[in-house]
């Protein structure tokens, strides 16, 4: 699935942590509707929900703002919860393995 935007990049980890939007929601100390709308409508969203939605997820801001990033299970592992400069230089040594590895199978 393509994870665009920032709603869909947080309802995709929240998605992968297996949490469901009122526990969220909750914890962010905001009814499960305004959380709906945050993953489903958002477009101009406070730094500080911003910060709690990272807080509850278990996940950098940097990560959530990284459109380059897949949101994947692995990636969350990886990159969840690192500095955003560990971030970017393990993406780039892993996209450098990636395509060390594709050239040895098309061998």
């Amino acid at each position: 699935t393509m994870t665009n935007t920032i709603g869909q990049r947080v309802r995709r980890i929240r998605e992968i942590r297996g949490m469901k939007q009122f526990v969220v929601a909750n914890a962010m100390g905001i009814t499960q509707q305004a959380y709906s709308w945050f993953e489903n409508k958002s477009g101009n969203i406070k730094i500080n929900s911003l910060q709690k939605v990272c807080k509850e997820l278990n996940v950098t801001m940097m990560f959530l703002v990284n459109a380059d990033i897949p949101v994947t299970e692995e990636n969350i592992k990886i990159f969840g919860s690192t500095s955003f400069n560990d971030v970017v230089l393990d993406y780039e040594k892993m996209k450098i393995k990636i395509a060390v590895y594709e050239e040895l199978l098309i061998k």
